[in-house]
C-alpha cells in the first residue's frame, strides 16, 4: 500500500470543505445537524460514562469505546477522496477536532 503524504493544498481544501460556516451557508439543512451534535454532547454529559482517568464524556458502559465526534457522511467522504487514510490516522483526527470543535461531542466534566 502506498503511503500518502498530505500536502498544504490538500490541507487547505479539507479546511475549506469542513468549515461549518461555509457548509451551513451552502447546505442549510446542516444547521440542524450541528444543533444535533450539541444535543449529543449534552446527552453524554447527563447520561454518559466518564473516563476513569480523563474525566471526559462519551465512554461506553464497559469503557472500551468513546464517541468523540459526529461528522456528516458526505463531508467525511469528501475528505477521504482527498486523503484516503485521513480518518484512520489519530494524529490527523486529533488535529481536525482541535481546529473544528463544533464536530466534537466530548466534554470535560469536573
Amino acid at each position: 500500500m502506498a503511503i500518502y503524504n498530505l500536502n498544504m493544498a490538500d490541507e487547505n481544501l479539507i479546511e475549506e470543505i469542513t468549515d461549518v460556516d461555509t457548509l451551513t451557508k451552502r447546505v442549510p439543512r446542516l444547521t440542524d445537524f450541528f444543533d444535533g451534535i450539541q444535543d449529543v454532547a449534552s446527552w453524554q454529559v447527563a447520561n454518559g460514562k466518564l473516563g476513569q482517568f480523563t474525566g471526559k464524556t462519551g465512554f461506553s458502559t464497559n469503557g472500551n469505546l468513546q464517541r468523540i465526534a459526529t461528522i456528516p457522511f458526505s463531508v467525511a467522504q469528501a475528505v477521504r477522496e482527498i486523503d484516503p487514510t485521513y480518518w484512520r490516522d489519530p494524529v490527523k483526527v486529533g488535529k481536525f477536532l482541535k481546529k473544528h470543535p463544533e464536530y466534537c461531542v466530548v466534554r470535560k466534566v469536573g
